[in-house]
């Protein structure tokens, strides 16, 4: 496996492997922010970055890390669903029913990211707690803007929670800070719009750059007259950290003795499914 590498790779790929085991599921640029803070590659420019992703393609290729250690959501098939027969179709029934916790519960919650590439990461706390991951994709289009108002003030609704996490940067800061709040309320939207990841006090063990990097942005101007500090990514904050963010902030509107009685629940339910499911066979067997 060591065959045509050199010493300093073979440490770089040791050093991933360890930083993954600690923090996976992470994304290419999670890792590489690990390894920068670590000081073992120079920079997060697009050539330090590119090295690291080849890196650990051909590790994964050659079996030095998993390859479920790494998420790219960008690149995730959508496949139709479809079984082999009727007995495959109530066995995948069965095996993937779950209740809808959050119907005995006073809120919605949802979690709202500018990137999608953050949704692997986060997989693990949305799974466990059934939550919706809503993608802004930069600054969200007014249909998106529409339908999330819409939503929001469904006749059989429950207030609804978004909790946001991206980029302490001109357009991540804009979009939580000014953008959306304000559109959502020209668009009649009744909602808690709360930013919970990168906040304050994130900054101080993060990589940081300069602004300046960013005076393209047209939000450039207001950051640097509004927030006047230096720009962050929310890639930089490590994995572990971000998600037990998110799940604090989703368990504080949650109630849990209502939600173990609906897991509860669906542990019944689930029982009487797969009674059902050897019924049946029984009977295709007689027949």
């Amino acid at each position: 496996m060591s065959r045509g590498k050199g010493a300093r790779t073979l440490r770089l790929i040791a050093s991933a492997r360890e930083i993954l085991a600690e923090i996976q599921p992470a994304s290419v640029r999670a890792v590489c922010y690990q390894l920068f803070v670590a000081g073992l590659i120079l920079s997060m420019s697009k050539s330090c970055t590119n090295a690291v992703s080849r890196l650990l393609t051909r590790a994964r290729e050659e079996g030095e890390i998993l390859w479920e250690w790494i998420v790219d959501e960008s690149r995730e098939a959508e496949v139709a669903r479809r079984w082999d027969s009727t007995d495959d179709l109530i066995r995948a029934a069965v095996a993937q029913y779950r209740r809808d916790y959050w119907q005995d519960q006073d809120y919605r919650v949802e979690v709202w990211s500018e990137k999608g590439t953050i949704r692997g990461t986060l997989g693990p706390v949305l799974d466990k707690y059934g939550v919706t991951f809503r993608v802004m994709h930069g600054y969200a289009s007014a249909t998106v803007v529409n339908d999330v108002a819409e939503y929001s003030n469904d006749a059989n609704s429950k207030p609804l929670i978004a909790l946001y996490v991206g980029d302490w940067d001109p357009s991540g800061l804009h979009m939580s800070n000014v953008d959306l709040p304000r559109r959502l309320k020209e668009y009649g939207a009744t909602l808690k719009l709360q930013r919970i990841a990168l906040v304050p006090g994130d900054l101080k063990r993060l990589p940081s750059f300069d602004p300046d990097s960013k005076r393209q942005d047209p939000r450039y101007r207001w950051f640097q007259s509004t927030i006047r500090t230096r720009c962050y990514e929310l890639d930089a904050m490590p994995p572990p950290k971000l998600r037990a963010r998110v799940e604090q902030a989703i368990l504080r509107y949650i109630d849990i003795p209502r939600w173990d009685h609906a897991i509860a629940i669906e542990q019944v339910e689930v029982a009487s499914m797969q009674a059902f499911h050897r019924s049946w066979l029984a009977a295709q067997g007689a027949t």
